[in-house]
């Protein structure tokens, strides 16, 4: 480790020194434009890790749908979805244990902790109009945001406007596609209600998602702000299971078929219905110019049925937290402090699946959890260096209760007392270019869903993930400001990485795999061809990713996977974008996604072929006095590639593969009022 470290610095110090021109401050750096909220950092120059910001226009620049591919542009982040609805979050092979949903990711909505305290993130209940921007940290964040070792993801909720306005808007395309939402903005109010329904491109694969929010942010003290949210999402989605390669060649739109004992996708009604609610406040208050704390509270209802090809899962999860964070800044110091809390009472009920519907009762279980971490950083300014040096402590328990068997099993678990601590420095050459090295530490128990399986297993031994992180990066803004590029160097080394393993009816449960060692480069680019200021202008953006990611010791029974490549995660990729605006409102966007072969299990026998995904959006948009309109078309897939947006690693008996859509169209229009 402390080789890795040492050599990291020296690489950061001989690119400043080659680089360094006159001394200036950090502070100073104007350059870029983008806002920055990650570990209380206001511009990207001078943000000492790897962090990218999808702004609202990023986000727009592919159909209304979902989030998924102006996420997967980000170099080392990979979103996907294995039928719709169904999404998986992966930040640096995090999803290497996440088999569905979202897990070992921290993720927070405006500030308000989104993560459920079992470790499960509901990404899905959010809809596209939920979403004003996002920053996606990468690597463990443990100075501010506590455990986790995959990243962090930041939401900003669309901001709330001044005036009244009316916005509203539909597209439609391929396989049932239909989206439409309807928005009344009043000053200070938000009301927003959008519907998204699918009937997918392979069999049994229909979604629909009902999303009512409301949003307000209105001022209370003199020195003080309020802001609110509340989110109600109806999703009903079906799951057709995974493929095996000889079905998957023979008929990739077919549902899983019945083999055996285990009844066919279609013949168990394997689905998801999903519905969730979140009421979140946040308090900010200024007790003078060098003081002020940001509060958040909040509570989140979910209840989900889940008929899966041998079970039917009922479950409740309740839980509510909190956050608070002070800021004491000076002239070149600024201290971050403050404490999160969240608690949890989840209940969940498993039947026999009997062709859909509920048989005979498997187990009847209830699990308390709660979590605490409290959390300090201290960002010091020093000419043209800036030091960071933090770190949180957590804790997370369990209890459980299993009343369906005689006598009850009770159990817990606690993951006491861990200390995370995070070491950055940057050095900020000139105005156009600064480098930095990350050192942090990362801390992740098992998330409750991976402790209690969906095989109706639970296993109190899984011990939680931890390692360090080693990371230097360069910033460089070249041109007269009009290319910059963002390049990173990430070496990891995890001990008792948590994977997944499938049963024979596709039900998951996890083991520890010993230590593993994950290392890569990315980079990306952003070149302004045209200027903004011409009549034409056109944005180049390029990302790359090279990732190494290895098992260094996991021996399992009989079978030694060390030196083989973890599964799930693609050892390169790539991106390329063109944006192309003209002043008389037409617009045209396209972009070229590259994924490398994936290997799908541990032993490295079987891999998902290579992939190239071709999109392309053209539209017309305009104001006419005080209402502005958009009209637009678009594809997606255009090469129809035969891929797998969402494999499933380690599936038993070579269930691995979930087809995405073949080539598709969509067309839309979008339609506002805005008052004088």
């Amino acid at each position: 480790m402390q080789k890795y470290f040492l050599l990291s610095f020296i690489f950061c110090f001989l690119i400043a020194d080659a680089f360094a021109q006159n001394p200036d401050t950090v502070t100073k750096v104007s350059l870029d434009s983008v806002v920055i909220h990650a570990y209380g950092s206001k511009i990207l120059m001078a943000t000492p890790a790897a962090v990218n910001k999808i702004n609202l226009k990023q986000l727009q620049y592919y159909s209304d749908g979902n989030i998924i591919q102006a996420v997967n542009a980000t170099p080392g982040v990979r979103m996907e979805e294995r039928s719709p609805g169904s999404y998986r979050l992966n930040i640096r092979g995090s999803s290497v244990r996440s088999p569905y949903g979202v897990r070992n990711v921290k993720i927070y909505y405006d500030g308000i902790p989104f993560t459920a305290p079992g470790g499960n993130s509901m990404l899905n209940m959010l809809g596209f109009y939920n979403v004003g921007a996002i920053e996606i940290i990468k690597g463990a964040g443990s100075s501010l945001y506590g455990a986790g070792t995959g990243g962090v993801v930041l939401f900003d909720a669309p901001p709330v406007a001044e005036k009244m306005q009316l916005n509203g808007g539909f597209s439609a395309g391929s396989y049932g596609a239909l989206n439409y939402h309807l928005q009344l903005q009043l000053p200070k109010h938000n009301f927003s209600y959008e519907e998204a329904s699918v009937d997918g491109y392979r069999q049994h694969t229909k979604m629909k998602r009902q999303l009512a929010s409301y949003q307000t942010q209105l001022s209370t003290f003199a020195k003080g702000s309020l802001k609110l949210h509340f989110i109600y999402s109806d999703l009903k989605y079906q799951t057709p299971g995974a493929l095996t390669l000889a079905e998957y060649q023979a008929n990739p739109k077919q549902a899983r078929p019945a083999v055996g004992a285990n009844q066919s996708a279609v013949a168990a009604n394997a689905s998801i219905h999903q519905q969730a609610a979140l009421l979140g406040i946040t308090h900010q208050y200024s007790f003078s110019p060098k003081l002020n704390n940001t509060t958040s509270l909040y509570g989140f209802y979910n209840e989900t049925a889940n008929p899966a090809i041998q079970n039917y899962e009922l479950k409740k999860e309740p839980h509510w937290g909190g956050r608070t964070n002070f800021v004491y800044g000076l002239k070149n110091l600024a201290i971050n402090f403050g404490a999160e809390l969240q608690s949890g009472d989840f209940s969940s009920k498993t039947y026999r699946n009997v062709q859909g519907n509920k048989g005979n009762q498997v187990t009847d279980d209830e699990l308390d959890l709660l979590q605490w971490m409290a959390f300090a950083q201290v960002n010091w300014q020093m000419q043209r260096w800036l030091f960071t040096a933090g770190a949180s402590i957590n804790q997370f328990s369990l209890d459980f209760l299993r009343s369906s068997e005689i006598p009850n099993i009770q159990a817990s678990k606690n993951f006491k007392g861990q200390l995370q601590p995070r070491f950055a420095a940057l050095y900020k050459i000139d105005n156009q270019i600064a480098t930095y090295i990350n050192v942090t530490k990362g801390f992740s128990p098992p998330a409750s869903s991976e402790v209690f399986a969906d095989n109706n297993s639970y296993n109190l031994a899984l011990q939680a993930e931890t390692g360090w992180n080693v990371e230097p990066g360069v910033r460089w803004d070249l041109l007269e400001n009009r290319l910059l590029i963002d390049a990173s160097y990430f070496h990891t080394l995890l001990s008792n990485s948590i994977v997944t393993r499938r049963d024979a009816a596709g039900a998951n449960y996890y083991l520890n795999a010993g230590k593993t060692k994950q290392q890569g480069i990315e980079a990306s680019l952003s070149y302004q061809l045209i200027a903004k200021e011409k009549p034409l202008s056109v944005l180049l953006q390029g990302a790359y990713a090279w990732h190494h990611f290895k098992y260094k010791d996991f021996v399992q029974l009989n079978d030694d996977f060390s030196g083989n490549q973890l599964p799930g995660v693609a050892p390169r990729s790539y991106t390329l974008i063109a944006d192309i605006n003209h002043k008389s409102g037409f617009f045209a966007f396209t972009s070229l996604n590259h994924s490398a072969k994936i290997a799908l299990n541990d032993a490295n026998t079987q891999y998902a072929d290579d992939f190239q995904l071709l999109t392309m959006k053209l539209g017309y948009q305009k104001r006419v006095q005080n209402i502005p309109f958009q009209l637009f078309v678009g594809a997606d897939n255009l090469l129809n590639q035969t891929y797998s947006l969402g494999n499933d690693i380690n599936g038993f008996g070579g269930r691995y593969y979930n087809v995405a859509p073949g080539r598709s169209f969509y067309l839309g229009l979008k339609l506002g009022w805005v008052k004088r």
